[in-house]
């Protein structure tokens, strides 16, 4: 088993941040053997911003995500920049604030905007973390809230924390509504 996650967005967004979480959660939460690379232009907050997860239960040889099974965008520009490279079958969550897209479909959240209402606009990530969370298999709310918990002091980390939820318990009821139990469907072998 093999699962390729990119996120992409912009300096400043989180993307590292959400995909460094991700990693250790399945990697230290759920014992899978995890690879994380990460890329951003030089100008860092504004600029395009790549992170990549490779999650897999034997070793993993190759770390670099040529066609992804799950696709993240906190923005337009990088949705636009990577959507080619995601499989016809692919998980794609947008930040749909800011992305728009005709793939059909697509998981959307108003991350930025939930994070404006929050007063808190540096959550957007992790708010999309939440959902993306409730979309994936095999990695369980408590291991990526326990990373959470132990990357930020306390003050900061119980923000994180409800902006986690509110993405997670938006996407519980989504997926509800559609009859689904998590984004790969029930069809999906993983």
């Amino acid at each position: 088993m093999r699962l390729n996650v990119r996120f992409a967005g912009s300096g400043g967004q989180g993307v590292i941040l959400a995909s460094v979480l991700l990693s250790k959660a399945y990697g230290l939460g759920e014992n899978y053997n995890i690879a994380q690379t990460q890329s951003y232009g030089p100008e860092a907050r504004g600029g395009a911003c790549k992170a990549e997860v490779v999650i897999s239960d034997k070793e993993i040889d190759y770390m670099k995500v040529n066609k992804a099974d799950v696709f993240v965008a906190l923005n337009q520009v990088g949705y636009d920049k990577y959507i080619d490279t995601v499989k016809d079958d692919a998980v794609v969550l947008i930040n749909s604030t800011l992305v728009e897209s005709d793939r059909p479909n697509v998981y959307r959240i108003q991350a930025t905007q939930r994070a404006e209402d929050m007063g808190k606009p540096f959550v957007v990530n992790i708010i999309a973390l939440g959902a993306l969370t409730r979309l994936m298999p095999k990695v369980h709310y408590p291991a990526v809230e326990e990373e959470i918990k132990n990357n930020f002091n306390a003050s900061i980390a119980a923000v994180n924390l409800d902006a986690y939820k509110m993405g997670y318990d938006i996407m519980d009821e989504d997926l509800k509504n559609l009859g689904y139990k998590t984004g790969f469907g029930e069809s999906r072998q993983w």
